[in-house]
């Protein structure tokens, strides 16, 4: 089943090396024209290599782009005046999931509350590379390896919140494909 990304989880999973998980997890990644500018524009303006990365993805057809109808451009106005603190690419993936019906992955934590309120399913980028521990996608050498390879790179995590999930990729069973 397809699911709806914010720029973050591409970004970071691209960082570390693992965009994959999405593709494999689900298939489909749908994102809205605001995350795709962020992400992959700016990206390559600065010449940021994860940028090239999700623009790869973009070009083998799993990262899909989505327009906006009026509707929707009128409803991301609204959060826009209503939530400073809510970015543009973030009120659009969030109106984009609630209309699909899927999930979305996102960090932030004010788009997560927001998202949440409006009854869409949310989860970030930690969940990614857990989901793919637990499917066996990955090994925990792999998921540990992600996880601190983003963090390394300023994927932002509290020391102990960091700590926790070390120690539950080390519970996670291995899987075997």
């Amino acid at each position: 089943m397809p699911a709806v990304s914010d720029a973050s989880p591409l970004i970071w999973l691209a960082k570390a090396g693992k965009i994959n998980l999405l593709k494999e997890l689900f298939e489909e990644i749908i994102i809205p024209t605001e995350v795709y500018e962020e992400a992959v524009e700016e990206g390559l303006k600065h010449g940021f290599s994860d940028a090239i990365t999700i623009n790869e993805c973009i070009q083998q057809g799993w990262i899909k782009l989505s327009k906006l109808t009026p509707k929707d451009r009128n409803l991301i106005q609204r959060i826009s005046q209503h939530a400073f603190e809510i970015h543009p690419g973030e009120a659009q993936a969030i109106v984009l999931a609630k209309e699909m019906g899927v999930l979305l992955l996102m960090d932030e934590s004010a788009g997560r509350a927001l998202a949440e309120a409006w009854g869409v399913k949310v989860k970030g980028t930690v969940y990614v590379v857990m989901s793919a521990l637990r499917v066996g996608l990955i090994n925990q050498t792999e998921a540990k390896n992600a996880v601190l390879t983003m963090v390394n790179k300023g994927f932002r995590l509290e020391p102990n919140l960091l700590a926790k999930i070390i120690r539950e990729i080390e519970k996670i069973p291995q899987q075997t494909k």
